[in-house]
């Protein structure tokens, strides 16, 4: 026989007006009651109607994703699934499902975000990336419709979840510089994206703080933020000059780099950021915790959500924080 909703009212010792605003997730309803009737709900194997769910309540208990322009980055850079992670996990315990949208070019991802925001899809948007004058948050803007970035944004009043990136940079750079290293390089991915350029700025902003020179030669872009093949060109380029040490923005494009130094048997250092242990022979990295990163993502969208529904418009700005740990898989060539 098939559970229903007043089986699990009694099995929480509640009414069934108060398992269904726990299913809508009404803010009426305690934490510990939630709990007691989600408990029950997963006890009974009881799985709400979400269509009937959304028509009564007005909530589609489904997220839009939106991911970066190319793709490929989504799925085979590792920061990428991480977040995907952290905010699948906190999705699955208030009971959202997730919808993600990509596209081919511009115009695709466009008319996707149209479906998800006209047709009231989902609930709310997080974007997984940051570009400077991106239409997709332009739309989202003017059709008042609730998201956040999960990124650096340019304008104060949209939300947001993010490390601190310049401060992370910084701290990387000078790590190397407290090392006695003075030639260092920096190797990026996409220039377009807002992380780049806040790594960067931090770079720049160690040497200048150790009164170092910043060399404009020492300091790459590569076209994507994924390829390898891009970064190992790159780094053939770099080693044409000396180099002490190398801050790269993530760990594909270090893995490019590393590549060719192993070729050509040189020992250069490297620092990257991820947010998992990277498996190549790299001296650090910074920890940006990429699964803190998408469960405040979707709690601070979750927020952003319930304050649409009241009329109220608040910017929210949360900060992860970051940590350099050092990696024991090679020798650091500036200890006897």
């Amino acid at each position: 026989m098939r559970t229903t909703i007043k089986d699990v009212a009694k099995l929480a010792g509640v009414s069934p007006s108060t398992v269904t605003r726990v299913v809508q997730n009404s803010p009426s309803i305690s934490r510990k009651t939630k709990d007691l009737v989600r408990q029950a709900m997963k006890d009974l194997n009881y799985h709400p109607n979400l269509n009937a769910r959304s028509l009564v309540s007005s909530y589609t208990q489904v997220i839009g994703l939106v991911l970066p322009s190319d793709s490929d980055i989504f799925y085979q850079n590792p920061f990428f699934p991480q977040v995907l992670r952290g905010i699948s996990q906190a999705a699955a315990d208030r009971h959202y499902a997730i919808q993600i949208s990509t596209g081919k070019d511009e115009q695709q991802r466009m008319e996707a975000i149209s479906q998800m925001v006209d047709g009231r899809r989902v609930d709310g948007l997080i974007f997984l990336y940051s570009m400077p004058n991106d239409p997709l948050v332009q739309l989202a803007i003017e059709r008042k419709f609730p998201f956040l970035i999960l990124g650096k944004a340019a304008s104060p009043f949209i939300s947001l979840v993010d490390n601190d990136n310049i401060q992370a940079a910084y701290e990387a750079t000078s790590y190397f510089i407290n090392k006695g290293y003075k030639h260092i390089a920096f190797m990026a991915g996409n220039k377009e994206l807002v992380v780049s350029q806040d790594r960067y700025a931090g770079y720049k902003q160690a040497l200048l703080s150790h009164q170092l020179h910043l060399d404009e030669s020492m300091v790459k872009f590569s076209s994507g933020f994924l390829l390898e093949d891009n970064s190992y060109k790159v780094m053939k380029k770099l080693t044409k000059q000396p180099i002490d040490a190398i801050v790269t923005t993530d760990a594909m494009v270090a893995e490019g780099a590393l590549a060719y130094l192993k070729e050509q048997n040189l020992d250069i250092p490297i620092i990257t950021f991820d947010s998992v242990k990277p498996k190549i022979d790299i001296m650090a990295y910074v920890d940006i915790n990429a699964l803190e990163l998408g469960r405040e993502s979707f709690s601070t969208l979750l927020q952003i959500i319930s304050d649409s529904k009241d009329g109220k418009q608040v910017c929210y700005r949360h900060v992860i924080p970051h940590k350099i740990i050092k990696l024991k898989l090679r020798k650091d060539p500036s200890e006897p």
